[in-house]
């Protein structure tokens, strides 16, 4: 019985082994199919193609040209999202248009273009507007295949249209594209829609904040936690927050066009400490502090225009008052923190016609007086105030945050040779300002071009895990208004707070939206209590009315983050 028995353990011993060998094949073969799908899949998908769009023809009465631009923005930013296709460079493009600058574009001009600039795909095309009617007629070239052009032809009523047609004619040329390049387009599956809960939204993760967030509209129309100065009768322009007088209590500094107020926040209130008063023929910019002369107080920096001349001055608190210490000032001015530099202070000169202009100075102190010393390196065509310093990646490099005219997010770090390199720029718009230099206007004529100082950059780290983020505003002009040559008012406006992930900015979270424009903001200690807030100056009816300050504390931020 027993010799039986071990006869049927052996057996069964044998079944087994037999059974996980079978089975460990069908796993092996399961990974395999799988493996060979998923080469597959990448093989199917095309990597890299490039496309240039080429400056539309504009049909329509002048004051139009504008959007020759607003549409390459939109179809730019939709086909580029599409993570197999590259957007060519406008630089590339206009340097290969200006040989043919005098000829009609043919389709065989679009193929040499396409061939110079190395890209895949051109697109071209003209904008039709006649009365209420808005029409786009385009062709997409293969540059280096013999295929039949692509066309597309659409057309509806109103300019609000606008954005739906660039809309349609993005999907149906990236479909197009994809197909003709080797794969279908892959869809992602439509977002949900974000809805303000009366909370900070935080991308990926659920709508729900501790008990204790404070960032909540309550039923009756009050906002718990948020404190709120009365209310302004001017527009605020600038904000800045920092002890200005050595007694270790921050203060605030508010600038409107022709004025400039030091407050100080005690027991929830706002005391004024000092009133700076300029007439009509100023025009007040910005403002900044810090303690570049280093004597242990932090000047105020404050950039002006009077009778349309740079007209900048330099506020200090000495012998128990606040005494202008430097006047007469050509330059725009601003206190910036460098990574490896520390305080620095930079200048850029200004002409009528041009606005900003010659390269931007680092400017010190000798013998009690502002002199230049050196040309502070930053990739070209940026100005003094559209740009943010940082180490994105905590190694050591340095990284530049930059707005350009139409407030997309570029970043830039150094090439090997020490040129500046442009490694990323946003799909979606930042920033919006109604704080700009009109260029040309005198007492007897008005502006002829305007020329926007850009919102602030901010890079802190909020969250304590030792690497900042970057902390910028978002003014809505509504549909029609984001495409307009010149902007007059915002509608709406939030705080978004972002990070960078090695490839691109991705949002962490944003605010509640809020009525009116933000004009500026700062992350600092408001009220000297040790905890820093988020402090942001809103004006309202879009920005031409009445304005206030509200103050956010950041501690909830961290532990909805955590």
């Amino acid at each position: 019985m027993k010799e039986v028995r071990n006869q049927k353990s052996e057996i069964r011993n044998q079944k087994s082994h037999k059974l996980l060998t079978v089975c460990c094949l069908l796993l092996i073969a399961y990974c395999l199919l799988l493996t060979g799908n998923s080469i597959a899949e990448e093989k199917a998908l095309p990597q890299g193609i490039k496309v240039a769009i080429l400056p539309w023809k504009i049909n329509a009465p002048q004051g139009f040209e504008y959007i020759k631009g607003a549409v390459n923005d939109m179809l730019a930013s939709r086909l580029g999202a599409e993570s197999s296709i590259e957007i060519v460079n406008e630089s590339s493009i206009k340097s290969a248009l200006s040989k043919y600058s005098q000829e009609e574009i043919t389709e065989e001009i679009v193929k040499s273009i396409g061939q110079e600039i190395k890209t895949d795909y051109v697109i071209y095309g003209s904008i039709t507007i006649i009365a209420e009617s808005i029409s786009i007629d385009a062709k997409t070239i293969a540059v280096n295949k013999i295929d039949q052009p692509i066309f597309f032809s659409s057309r509806s009523k109103g300019l609000e249209n606008l954005i739906s047609l660039v809309d349609e004619m993005a999907k149906d040329s990236k479909a197009k594209i994809l197909k003709g390049a080797g794969s279908a387009a892959v869809t992602a599956g439509a977002s949900e829609s974000s809805t303000y809960t009366g909370k900070f939204v935080v991308k990926e993760k659920p709508a729900e904040t501790p008990e204790d967030d404070d960032f909540i509209i309550m039923e009756k129309g009050h906002v718990k936690g948020i404190w709120k100065s009365p209310q302004f009768d001017s527009s605020i322009k600038h904000i800045d927050i920092a002890d200005i007088d050595g007694d270790k209590k921050n203060e605030i500094i508010i600038l409107d066009s022709h004025n400039l107020f030091i407050y100080r926040l005690r027991n929830q209130k706002l005391e004024l400490i000092k009133e700076f008063k300029g007439n009509v023929s100023v025009k007040n910019y910005s403002i900044s502090t810090d303690d570049i002369n280093n004597n242990g107080v932090s000047e105020i920096y404050v950039t002006r225009i009077v009778h349309d001349k740079l007209d900048s001055y330099v506020l200090e608190y000495k012998d128990n008052e606040f005494k202008t210490i430097a006047s007469d000032l050509r330059w725009f001015l601003r206190a910036l923190r460098e990574p490896k530099m520390g305080s620095i202070l930079l200048g850029q000169k200004y002409s009528s016609t041009n606005g900003f202009f010659g390269p931007v100075q680092i400017l010190k102190w000798q013998n009690g007086q502002l002199e230049e010393s050196s040309v502070f390196d930053i990739p070209k065509n940026l100005n003094i105030y559209n740009f943010q310093i940082a180490d994105l990646g905590k190694d050591g490099a340095t990284d530049i945050i930059s707005l350009d005219e139409r407030d997309y997010l570029h970043i830039y770090n150094k090439d090997n040779d020490g040129s500046w390199k442009e490694i990323w720029k946003s799909g979606e718009y930042y920033g919006g300002s109604l704080n700009r230099l009109e260029l040309g206007a005198t007492s007897d004529n008005e502006a002829s071009d305007f020329i926007d100082i850009k919102a602030k950059i901010i890079h802190e780290d909020l969250d304590g895990d030792g690497i900042g983020e970057i902390i910028i505003n978002r003014n809505d002009p509504g549909v029609v208004g984001r495409y307009l040559k010149v902007i007059r008012s915002y509608k709406n406006s939030e705080m978004v707070n972002l990070s960078w992930e090695g490839y691109g900015l991705e949002e962490n979270w944003r605010t509640r939206k809020i009525d009116g424009y933000i004009a500026d903001y700062i992350v600092s200690d408001i009220d000297n209590d040790g905890q820093k807030e988020l402090v942001i100056a809103v004006t309202m009816d879009g920005g031409i009315g009445k304005s206030y300050i509200m103050a956010y504390k950041l501690n909830p931020v961290r532990s909805l983050l955590r």
